[in-house]
């Protein structure tokens, strides 16, 4: 009797695997100005240990650059140019192959958060593309929480997606600055951040067979 083997799609060109992990690093790079003369390595280092919060896998990369083993990224053979273009092509990928609300969610969680030094003192605020992006998610939450003020779900998206503690908002300012009880903030919030991680979710599931057809995510081991 033939028996039917299946074989793992191996592409030793791809650099990530999978689509959360490419949008991730792919905002990061473009996010920021390359050193012109620092090598790919120390580049992808410094950028990883200057994000506010890494995940499992953000510092399995970290490790890997410094010098431990990873089979989750494959930078063999490319220069720091062709790791932007390819970062680049990936976010593309978000502003032209998502709906909307699918691109927005990303670009709120990945989006660049600016800083800048005002008398002395570093402050932190999320760039134009974040503002727009929590701004049109805040648009689409509004009718489901008729108890909470527009401009208050735009606050409390912000917290959701704030990357540093002096951008983050209580729950009592919240109920301070708009009324109401801090708890009703505080349960409007949970149910939030469940939709959203469910719409975050929802777009990685659709970017990432787009991404494996363009070689840019795969399986490489």
């Amino acid at each position: 009797m033939a028996m039917d083997i299946v074989s793992k799609d191996v592409n030793q060109d791809a650099i990530f695997t999978s689509a959360g992990q490419a949008v991730h690093v792919a905002y990061m790079i473009t996010g920021q100005d390359a050193p012109q003369d620092a090598p790919l390595r120390k580049m992808l280092i410094r950028m990883l240990e200057s994000a506010p919060h890494t995940g499992s896998e953000q510092r399995e990369w970290l490790e890997q650059l410094r010098g431990a083993p990873s089979r989750r990224v494959n930078f063999a053979g490319l220069s720091p140019l062709e790791v932007r273009a390819q970062c680049a092509l990936i976010v593309l990928a978000v502003r032209s192959k998502l709906p909307c609300t699918e691109m927005w969610a990303l670009q709120a969680r990945y989006g660049h958060t600016d800083m800048e030094d005002e008398d002395g003192e570093r402050r932190f605020a999320f760039s134009a593309e974040r503002i727009a992006a929590i701004k049109g998610l805040s648009d689409w939450l509004a009718p489901s929480f008729p108890a909470v003020r527009p401009f208050a779900v735009d606050c409390m998206i912000g917290k959701l997606y704030a990357n540093h503690k002096k951008m983050e908002i209580s729950f009592r300012e919240l109920a301070g600055n708009f009324g109401g009880n801090h708890m009703t903030y505080a349960r409007a919030y949970e149910k939030m951040r469940g939709r959203l991680r469910e719409l975050e979710q929802l777009a990685l599931d659709r970017l990432e067979p787009y991404l494996r057809e363009q070689g840019v995510v795969g399986d490489f081991f």
